[in-house]
């Protein structure tokens, strides 16, 4: 009987710090066409680039079956909750938005657009590994 209420006790333990680490994940919002034009730039209103909010924005172009674009979740994922309040990561699937996804003139997975300016942006192609994106982060953001 105390060999399985320990056992309990730790699968509890256990089950509720996996919980926790979930629930301090901040969420990474997907943009449609309607939420873009609200919370990053309405290209309806604006002809040229001109983006809404003051916040740094990582858009994160993706598809579903972009093997590096599944690598890179976890990274932005990371950024997001280490720079929590300090900037907002969207993601696009292509698949599902294509007229953004030409808006940007987006070819090909991963693309990550960097906006840190009312009127202009930076864009990256291709995965990076955890040190060398954050290191964009830090430049594109940060660093000026």
């Amino acid at each position: 009987m105390k060999k399985t209420l320990q056992s309990l006790l730790i699968c509890l333990f256990i089950g509720t710090s996996a919980m926790a680490q979930q629930t301090s994940n901040v969420q990474i919002f997907e943009l449609t066409t309607q939420t873009f034009k609200q919370k990053v730039w309405n290209f309806e209103k604006e002809k040229t680039f001109k983006r809404v909010g003051q916040l740094p924005i990582i858009l994160d172009f993706h598809a579903t079956w972009c093997r590096p674009c599944k690598m890179l979740a976890p990274h932005l994922q990371a950024i997001q909750n280490k720079y929590n309040e300090k900037l907002i990561v969207y993601k696009i699937d292509v698949d599902k938005e294509p007229e953004l996804a030409k808006l940007f003139k987006v070819e090909a997975m991963p693309t990550i657009i960097f906006i840190g300016s009312k009127t202009g942006y930076k864009s990256e192609l291709g995965y990076k590994e955890y040190a060398e994106f954050e290191t964009l982060v830090k430049t594109n953001f940060f660093n000026k």
